[in-house]
Protein backbone atom coordinates (compact mmCIF):
# COMPACT_ATOMS: atom_id res chain seq x y z
CA UNK A 1 0.00 0.00 0.00
CA UNK A 2 1.42 3.41 -0.94
CA UNK A 3 1.75 6.03 1.76
CA UNK A 4 -0.94 8.10 0.07
CA UNK A 5 -3.30 5.12 0.08
CA UNK A 6 -2.43 4.46 3.71
CA UNK A 7 -3.24 8.04 4.76
CA UNK A 8 -6.55 7.89 2.92
CA UNK A 9 -7.43 4.49 4.43
CA UNK A 10 -6.89 5.54 8.05
CA UNK A 11 -9.94 6.85 9.92
CA UNK A 12 -11.12 7.34 13.50
CA UNK A 13 -12.65 3.97 14.28
CA UNK A 14 -15.13 3.96 17.13
CA UNK A 15 -16.46 0.38 16.90
CA UNK A 16 -14.39 -2.77 16.94
CA UNK A 17 -14.96 -6.46 16.32
CA UNK A 18 -14.96 -8.66 19.39
CA UNK A 19 -11.68 -10.40 18.63
CA UNK A 20 -8.17 -9.88 19.95
CA UNK A 21 -5.29 -8.41 18.03
CA UNK A 22 -2.67 -11.08 17.41
CA UNK A 23 0.59 -10.65 19.32
CA UNK A 24 2.71 -10.40 16.15
CA UNK A 25 0.41 -7.73 14.66
CA UNK A 26 0.48 -5.73 17.89
CA UNK A 27 4.27 -6.09 18.00
CA UNK A 28 4.58 -4.54 14.52
CA UNK A 29 2.46 -1.58 15.62
CA UNK A 30 4.55 -1.09 18.75
CA UNK A 31 7.79 -1.37 16.76
CA UNK A 32 6.63 1.44 14.46
CA UNK A 33 6.29 3.65 17.53
CA UNK A 34 9.58 2.54 19.06
CA UNK A 35 11.58 3.57 16.00
CA UNK A 36 9.79 6.91 15.56
CA UNK A 37 12.06 9.94 15.36
CA UNK A 38 12.32 12.38 18.25
CA UNK A 39 14.04 15.70 18.83
CA UNK A 40 17.78 15.07 19.31
CA UNK A 41 17.01 11.34 19.66
CA UNK A 42 15.94 11.84 23.26
CA UNK A 43 12.97 9.43 22.90
CA UNK A 44 10.87 10.80 25.77
CA UNK A 45 7.86 8.57 25.02
CA UNK A 46 6.87 5.57 27.11
CA UNK A 47 3.85 3.40 26.37
CA UNK A 48 1.56 1.17 28.38
CA UNK A 49 -0.06 -1.58 26.30
CA UNK A 50 -3.45 -2.68 27.61
CA UNK A 51 -4.94 -5.95 26.38
CA UNK A 52 -6.25 -7.62 29.56
CA UNK A 53 -9.88 -7.03 30.53
CA UNK A 54 -8.68 -5.41 33.75
CA UNK A 55 -6.30 -2.98 32.02
CA UNK A 56 -8.88 -2.11 29.34
CA UNK A 57 -11.50 -1.35 32.01
CA UNK A 58 -9.04 0.76 34.01
CA UNK A 59 -8.14 2.77 30.90
CA UNK A 60 -11.83 3.32 30.15
CA UNK A 61 -12.32 4.85 33.62
CA UNK A 62 -10.36 7.86 32.38
CA UNK A 63 -12.92 8.60 29.66
CA UNK A 64 -16.28 7.10 30.65
CA UNK A 65 -18.02 8.88 27.76
CA UNK A 66 -16.28 6.50 25.33
CA UNK A 67 -16.61 3.32 27.41
CA UNK A 68 -18.16 0.41 25.52
CA UNK A 69 -18.09 -3.23 26.58
CA UNK A 70 -15.42 -2.66 29.21
CA UNK A 71 -13.00 -0.74 27.00
CA UNK A 72 -12.72 2.49 25.04
CA UNK A 73 -15.03 2.13 22.03
CA UNK A 74 -14.93 -1.62 22.72
CA UNK A 75 -11.36 -1.92 21.43
CA UNK A 76 -9.48 -5.13 22.32
CA UNK A 77 -6.24 -3.17 22.81
CA UNK A 78 -5.35 0.32 24.01
CA UNK A 79 -1.94 1.92 23.94
CA UNK A 80 -1.43 4.72 26.45
CA UNK A 81 1.30 7.09 25.25
CA UNK A 82 3.09 9.05 27.95
CA UNK A 83 5.73 11.77 27.83
CA UNK A 84 8.76 11.81 30.06
CA UNK A 85 9.17 15.59 29.95
CA UNK A 86 12.51 15.69 31.81
CA UNK A 87 14.06 13.46 29.10
CA UNK A 88 12.87 15.62 26.18
CA UNK A 89 14.79 18.17 24.17
CA UNK A 90 13.99 21.80 25.09
CA UNK A 91 14.22 24.67 22.60
CA UNK A 92 16.56 27.27 24.08
CA UNK A 93 14.77 30.32 22.65
CA UNK A 94 11.46 29.85 24.45
CA UNK A 95 11.88 26.67 26.54
CA UNK A 96 9.39 24.72 24.41
CA UNK A 97 9.56 21.09 25.55
CA UNK A 98 9.39 18.60 22.65
CA UNK A 99 7.88 15.73 24.65
CA UNK A 100 4.29 16.22 23.44
CA UNK A 101 5.42 16.54 19.82
CA UNK A 102 7.67 13.50 20.09
CA UNK A 103 4.88 11.48 21.71
CA UNK A 104 2.48 12.55 18.96
CA UNK A 105 4.93 11.34 16.31
CA UNK A 106 5.08 7.95 18.05
CA UNK A 107 1.28 7.68 18.11
CA UNK A 108 1.00 8.77 14.48
CA UNK A 109 3.47 6.12 13.34
CA UNK A 110 1.62 3.47 15.35
CA UNK A 111 -1.68 4.54 13.78
CA UNK A 112 -0.28 4.19 10.29
CA UNK A 113 1.29 0.82 11.10
CA UNK A 114 -2.03 -0.34 12.57
CA UNK A 115 -3.86 0.72 9.40
CA UNK A 116 -1.35 -1.16 7.27
CA UNK A 117 -2.03 -4.25 9.42
CA UNK A 118 -5.80 -3.97 8.82
CA UNK A 119 -6.54 -2.50 12.24
CA UNK A 120 -8.63 0.52 13.10
CA UNK A 121 -7.55 3.23 15.53
CA UNK A 122 -8.87 6.39 17.12
CA UNK A 123 -6.62 9.04 18.62
CA UNK A 124 -8.10 9.83 22.06
CA UNK A 125 -7.04 12.90 24.01
CA UNK A 126 -10.37 13.51 25.80
CA UNK A 127 -9.49 11.67 29.01
CA UNK A 128 -8.46 12.47 32.56
CA UNK A 129 -4.68 11.93 32.80
CA UNK A 130 -4.84 11.83 36.60
CA UNK A 131 -7.10 8.76 36.42
CA UNK A 132 -4.55 7.04 34.17
CA UNK A 133 -1.72 7.92 36.57
CA UNK A 134 -3.68 6.50 39.51
CA UNK A 135 -5.05 3.41 37.75
CA UNK A 136 -1.69 2.32 36.39
CA UNK A 137 0.59 3.67 39.12
CA UNK A 138 2.65 5.68 36.67
CA UNK A 139 5.91 6.99 38.08
CA UNK A 140 6.41 10.68 38.72
CA UNK A 141 7.58 12.47 35.62
CA UNK A 142 5.41 10.49 33.17
CA UNK A 143 2.51 12.46 31.70
CA UNK A 144 -0.25 10.61 29.82
CA UNK A 145 -0.66 12.43 26.49
CA UNK A 146 -2.98 10.26 24.42
CA UNK A 147 -4.60 6.87 24.18
CA UNK A 148 -4.82 4.75 21.07
CA UNK A 149 -7.62 2.17 21.02
CA UNK A 150 -6.98 -0.37 18.29
CA UNK A 151 -8.53 -3.51 16.88
CA UNK A 152 -10.31 -4.86 13.86
CA UNK A 153 -12.88 -2.28 12.71
CA UNK A 154 -16.59 -3.10 12.99
CA UNK A 155 -17.39 -0.09 10.81
CA UNK A 156 -16.25 1.21 7.45
CA UNK A 157 -14.57 4.41 6.43
CA UNK A 158 -16.70 7.19 4.98
CA UNK A 159 -16.87 7.47 1.20
CA UNK A 160 -14.06 9.60 -0.29
CA UNK A 161 -16.50 12.41 -1.13
CA UNK A 162 -17.80 12.54 2.44
CA UNK A 163 -14.29 12.55 3.86
CA UNK A 164 -13.24 15.35 1.52
CA UNK A 165 -15.99 17.61 2.87
CA UNK A 166 -14.49 17.25 6.38
CA UNK A 167 -10.95 18.11 5.27
CA UNK A 168 -9.49 21.57 5.12
CA UNK A 169 -9.26 22.96 1.58
CA UNK A 170 -5.78 23.12 -0.01
CA UNK A 171 -6.12 26.92 -0.21
CA UNK A 172 -6.88 27.24 3.51
CA UNK A 173 -4.22 24.71 4.51
CA UNK A 174 -1.31 26.70 3.10
CA UNK A 175 -0.40 30.21 4.19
Amino acid sequence: MSFEDLTRARFSCRRYEDRPVEDDVLARVIEAGRIAPSACNKHPTRIKVCTSKDDLARAALACPRFERNGSIFGAPAIIIACAETERAWVRKYDQMNSSEIDTSIVVDQMMMAATEQGLGTCWVCAFDPQVIKEQFGLPAGLRPISMLPLGYPAEIIAAPEARETRCISPEDFTI
